[in-house]
């Protein structure tokens, strides 16, 4: 059964300011839910008030203002929509920023995020797919939203998101599509940065793949991460970003994968927090290197439906010998037509996002750039153990 209130759908559309209110008008109780969560986890992961993030964020206005002046147009219009502070929303912007430069090291971190991504050639039904999942915190579930922005000058998008923040994990109307993995270092880049959530936005941004990797390191990040990307033209990268360095790295056998940990030729250099931190990073490498088989002898094989419940039965007993294998598929064609996504811990477990051509949404659909989209929520199952601390997970 369809649960419409666990991801409310938002629609905004207009002038970058316009965008940015409609968010915030109508996703006003969720940002709050995310302003809860993120005090309380500045605190706890690094012993940083609210006051003193919201002070640290402030920083970051000018850099948001050279990268792209609508993005930062549009943090303002979410300030005023949602009656917040355009401090406040900035902090919910830094969060990756605050939480991963703040105690990383010494956070008692457990599992994490995996993404891969398979050129056409690697499936049996000639597709491209785009693969990550989501391991958070119980809390952040309750922020979680769909959201449409429909650009006047720039590619439409489609993510799911944290409310009050402006670039997620998602696709555009011109077939491009990002997930995210978290990188960590205690190296840090002096210069000009801006944060990863900004970066995200301006890969959803992007009209192509190559516009969208400029768009991920033309100015540093404030903090390390790996873009997983796929394009309408079937290629797909991956992009890992360190303290003032960058390594695309392009597939060799049709496919890439990522957990969090850098491996690329140029970012090995780097001091790396998440080896330590994050151990099962390695073993988690290993399994999702596993995964072409299973797409391999399945994905073409089935009905639409039927390939979904047989990928769900093959990573149910991957499960069974690692209970962190959890995925989010993407599947871009053309323009991106389907995505999967099960994200996970608690209450995150188990609910199924699905948006593809023709799925309703509760008793709605919408057109994305003259394609009719949908969204639906479904109940699924736990793929996680329930775990002891409600700060164990990251992206």
């Amino acid at each position: 059964m369809a649960n419409q209130a666990l991801f409310p759908y938002i629609r905004c559309e207009g002038t970058p300011y316009e965008i940015g209110r409609a968010h915030g008008e109508q996703g006003r109780e969720k940002i709050r839910t995310s302003i809860e969560c993120y005090r309380s986890m500045f605190f706890d992961y690094s012993g940083i008030d609210w006051d003193t993030a919201q002070r640290y964020a402030h920083t970051f206005i000018p850099s948001i203002e050279g990268y792209d002046p609508d993005i930062m147009t549009e943090l303002r219009g979410i300030a005023d929509g949602s009656g917040f502070g355009l401090d406040e929303i900035l902090a919910l912007n830094v969060r990756s920023e605050i939480v991963l430069q703040g105690s990383q090291v010494k956070a008692m971190l457990d599992g994490g995020c995996t993404s891969c991504a398979f050129m056409p050639y690697k499936t049996e039904t000639g597709e491209t797919w785009l693969a990550q999942n989501w391991d958070w915190k119980e809390i952040a579930q309750d922020a979680l939203i769909v959201l449409e922005i429909r650009q006047q000058n720039k590619p439409d998008i489609l993510m799911i998101t944290e409310a009050g923040i402006v670039g997620k994990i998602g696709f555009n109307s011109a077939g491009v599509g990002v997930c995210l993995n978290a990188l960590g270092s205690d190296q840090r880049w002096n210069g000009e940065t801006i944060p990863l959530h900004v970066a995200l936005r301006g890969v959803l941004n992007s009209r192509t793949l190559s516009d969208a990797i400029e768009n991920a390191g033309r100015i540093p990040l404030a903090c390390c991460a790996n873009f997983m990307m796929a394009g309408a033209s079937g290629q797909v990268i991956t992009v890992e970003i360190g303290p003032g360095e960058i390594d695309v790295i392009y597939p060799e056998k049709g496919y890439v994968t990522h957990t969090n940990h850098f491996y690329g030729p140029r970012t090995a250099h780097i001091r790396d927090t998440g080896r330590m931190a994050l151990p099962d990073t390695y073993l988690r490498l290993g399994r999702i290197n596993d995964l072409p088989q299973i797409v391999r002898r399945n994905a073409g094989r089935h009905t639409y439906s039927d390939t979904v419940g047989t990928i769900d039965q093959k990573i149910r007993q991957l499960r069974r010998q690692d209970h962190r294998l959890l995925l989010r598929l993407v599947k871009v064609w053309d323009k991106i037509h389907h995505i999967f996504i099960q994200i996970g811990q608690k209450g995150f477990l188990g609910h199924l996002f699905q948006a593809c051509l023709r799925i309703t949404h509760g008793r709605c659909s919408v057109s994305l750039n003259g394609t009719e989209i949908a969204m639906a929520v479904y109940q699924g199952h736990s793929l996680f153990e329930i775990l002891g601390h409600d700060y164990q997970r990251l992206i």
